[in-house]
């Protein structure tokens, strides 16, 4: 049995999960598809995986219908220890390869999770950002986690593109005679992006939510 169109939203019982959530898409997508409970309930079932169709085959009774289904998975999955997220939060920390992007994803899904502030959140989120971009995040304020971490990942992409460029010790003649060698030029590039930071004027992309992004990070699989 395959699921229709909309009703492939799957659910592994993992600690970043919303089971509230994921039942709520469910049956949004089962209005639409216009499936009776019966059909919802086969589709939730197959839906499905890892440690919480395990706790499913275990279960005994086995329920008898979808809104026995819901209660009991609730029951299992819904409760949520925030002294546990806060823990596996303060063992995430942007690695030195590490995009900006990737690192938040690892933290949103707890965050997400945990219902944790947003002001909790860039705090957490700056605590751990690598050295060379959270010294230049701090001296400004952010409206909120997405404005912090659109200007974070845009920063990340400037500094990467200065980077390319060779510390070489050559010389071209400037309009008023005056030499400059290809490394003041990228410090003079460099600091000029910075002070546009540090204006506001640098920005960033929009930061998806939770929901979009992919399952595949390295701390919450």
């Amino acid at each position: 049995m395959t699921s229709p169109q909309g009703m492939d939203e799957l659910f592994w019982g993992r600690d970043h999960e919303d089971v509230n959530d994921w039942a709520e898409r469910l049956m949004r997508a089962a209005e639409v598809c216009d499936l009776n409970a019966d059909k919802l309930f086969k589709i939730t079932k197959l839906n499905l995986r890892g440690r919480a169709k395990e706790w499913f085959k275990r279960l005994q009774p086995v329920p008898a219908d979808w809104a026995e289904l819901r209660t009991l998975i609730v029951q299992k999955y819904g409760n949520v220890d925030i002294d546990d997220i806060r823990v596996k939060l303060d063992a995430i920390k942007q690695e030195p390869k590490e995009r900006v992007l990737k690192y938040f994803e690892c933290l949103d899904k707890l965050f997400q999770r945990g219902r944790i502030p947003d002001t909790e959140q860039r705090r957490r989120f700056l605590g751990r950002l690598k050295p060379e971009l959270r010294k230049l995040c701090v001296v400004r304020t952010f409206a909120d986690i997405e404005e912090l971490v659109g200007a974070a990942t845009e920063l990340e992409r400037v500094l990467k593109e200065l980077g390319k460029t060779p510390y070489e010790p050559l010389k071209e003649e400037q309009e008023d005679g005056v030499e400059e060698t290809m490394m003041e030029k990228q410090v003079n590039a460099l600091n000029n992006t910075l002070i546009n930071f540090l204006k506001g004027n640098v920005q960033g992309p929009v930061t998806s939510s939770s929901s979009s992004m992919s399952t595949g990070c390295r701390i919450c699989r």
